[in-house]
């Protein structure tokens, strides 16, 4: 169905784009907001993610699927966001106190209510702790649905790394969540 789409879009139909924008925009708001852990960052994440992929939509020559393409350029951006932040922060701390180091970040705000609740806030935080790509591929796989194949593609590296860095979020959040699920 996406291929179509594409296809179509490429040869002029414009509403072609819009049924992709459809088909894909829930997936890729919820793909954003647990890389970014705030609704704000993740709408106008998406948002871009979906101007940029119909400015070169014309180009994208199907060696993947749609979706796997687009998750990569929401990557993308959002890692060209975290990198401009970190520069920016970065700067602003050495201008405030001629320091080089960059400022530490504001602990997350605790979960509040039932126990499965704070359970889900406590995953949601250790899932954003992890390391940019134990992040990425864990969240391409488990809540995106992605093959390891596609999260490769997706991420820009091999089946291997896929495998390894999956394999090292799941552990790290198995022995940081070991004693509450005890």
């Amino acid at each position: 169905m996406d291929a179509e789409l594409v296809v179509r879009f490429q040869k002029g139909e414009e509403t072609a784009f819009e049924d992709l924008v459809r088909r894909h925009m829930r997936d890729a708001y919820g793909f954003c907001l647990r890389l970014t852990a705030d609704p704000f960052r993740a709408e106008e994440l998406s948002q871009d993610g979906f101007v940029l992929a119909y400015r070169h939509l014309k180009e994208f020559r199907g060696e993947s699927s749609f979706r796997t393409w687009l998750y990569r350029i929401l990557l993308n951006l959002h890692r060209d966001r975290i990198r401009r932040r970190a520069r920016e922060e970065a700067r602003l701390e050495v201008l405030k106190t001629g320091d080089h180091r960059p400022l530490p970040s504001s602990p997350a705000a605790p979960g509040a209510g039932q126990e499965a609740v704070e359970l889900e806030e406590l995953i949601r935080r250790r899932v954003a702790e992890l390391p940019d790509r134990q992040r990425e591929v864990l969240v391409l796989h488990v809540y995106q649905g992605l093959d390891y194949r596609a999260i490769a593609e997706a991420v820009g590296c091999t089946y291997d790394d896929v495998k390894v860095n999956l394999s090292l979020a799941r552990r790290r959040l198995r022995e940081e969540l070991k004693e509450r699920l005890s």
